[in-house]
């Protein structure tokens, strides 16, 4: 192809120039790639874990109602619905916990172990203990680990529980967990008919959590539900909307800041090319005197904009890799607490990643080989040749 010969032909005759154009978009690339990896991991954590540590989806009481009565039936009915794996019945309220001169707000629920590990798996977070002690109806309570180093209470130790309008009670500590997350601090588990004992309640629950095979089916099957039942299913998603929310806002943001840096990269491909047309500029001339269309000029100088930019491309897309591979084999350890329960930089390699990079890196660089390309195309050829 004569046009791909002249534009090889061009790169070359600026060897120190066109390596620090390439320089330019493959650390761009790879700088992009690096972001976008750790975005991804981010991402993935902070949906896994919301997914993982939370019921797909949750249904409460009727409105104007603080329990739901007959709850057994309700509970069949929802295991039979398509897509429903578990569902765990709970009771919920405040209390407060004592233990000698130090006492602490908490939401005590009251649940089934063996029901709530099949909804979320509580096992997997224990820090001591065990959540299936909490199977018999005694005065056992698992707390979580905030809470317990705010009472200074061990494993073995009771803690006393005040709600208005009922006497105290006592609970003997059988397992602490531990999730990185602020339920650590406000959050305790006790036996369902004990709490519901302890409060006077009879046999009602203040709301259900149901397990779906598919998390991102729950939207529609909490409409199905609500729709149904007359109770108020809330899935996952709505739930968490401010934080799904937030995650689309900042990828927004992201992107934004990746166009800036592609653009910064993009001039020093448009800063060559202008460059070789000003150096060229006899060369163009005797090219068009010889009948080469203007089309092909400027088709000469957009490959060259193609070549350097795929190049670039591909040495950033490695780099992006490699620097990768060694961030997420590094573990950098970071207070589980400030980021949702994470305890480590999350870094996630996926292809799209390199194809959104690679994508956006061309784009751009052959946005910037248009001016220079157009203004090849546009001279006069006797003016040209005329000029050397």
């Amino acid at each position: 192809m004569f046009e791909l010969d002249v534009a090889t032909r061009h790169i070359k005759s600026r060897r120190r120039q066109t390596l620090f154009s390439i320089i330019a978009v493959a650390l761009a690339v790879g700088i992009i790639i690096i972001f976008m990896s750790m975005m991804s991991g981010y991402t993935s954590i902070l949906i896994d874990s919301t997914i993982e540590n939370n019921p797909h989806i949750t249904v409460m009481p009727k409105d104007g109602e603080d329990y739901i009565h007959l709850y057994h039936g309700l509970e069949n009915h929802i295991y039979d619905l398509e897509g429903v794996e578990a569902v765990s019945s709970y009771f919920q309220s405040e209390a407060a916990l004592q233990y000698q001169h130090n006492a602490e707000g908490v939401l005590l629920y009251g649940i089934n172990p063996e029901d709530e590990n099949r909804v979320v798996n509580r096992e997997k977070d224990m820090f001591a203990g065990e959540f299936a002690s909490l199977a018999n109806p005694g005065s056992r309570i698992i707390l979580g680990y905030k809470m317990a180093k705010n009472l200074d209470v061990e494993m073995g130790d009771t803690v006393t529980a005040q709600i208005p309008g009922a006497g105290p009670a006592d609970f003997t500590i059988t397992g602490i967990f531990r999730t990185g997350t602020p339920v650590d601090e406000i959050m305790a588990f006790v036996n369902l008919e004990r709490l519901q004992d302890f409060y006077g309640s009879g046999d009602v629950i203040t709301g259900m959590g149901v397990k779906m095979s598919d998390a991102y089916a729950a939207e529609d099957l909490a409409n199905e539900i609500d729709r149904e039942t007359g109770y108020d299913a809330v899935s996952w998603i709505e739930q968490n909307a401010e934080i799904l929310t937030l995650l689309e806002t900042s990828e927004g943001m992201v992107y934004f800041f990746y166009i800036i840096i592609f653009s910064i990269s993009g001039f020093g491909i448009a800063n060559i090319l202008i460059m070789i047309v000003m150096e060229k500029v006899g060369e163009i001339g005797m090219l068009m005197a010889m009948g080469t269309s203007r089309r092909s000029i400027m088709l000469i100088f957009l490959l060259e904009a193609g070549i350097l930019g795929m190049t670039g491309v591909i040495i950033g897309c490695i780099l992006g890799y490699g620097a990768s591979l060694a961030i997420a084999s590094i573990t950098i350890p970071v207070p589980p607490e400030m980021y949702f329960g994470m305890d480590h930089l999350p870094v996630e390699i996926e292809l799209k990643n390199f194809i959104t990079a690679g994508i956006f890196a061309l784009v751009i660089n052959i946005i910037a080989g248009v001016f220079p390309a157009r203004r090849a195309s546009k001279m006069d050829p006797v003016e040209a040749i005329y000029s050397v």
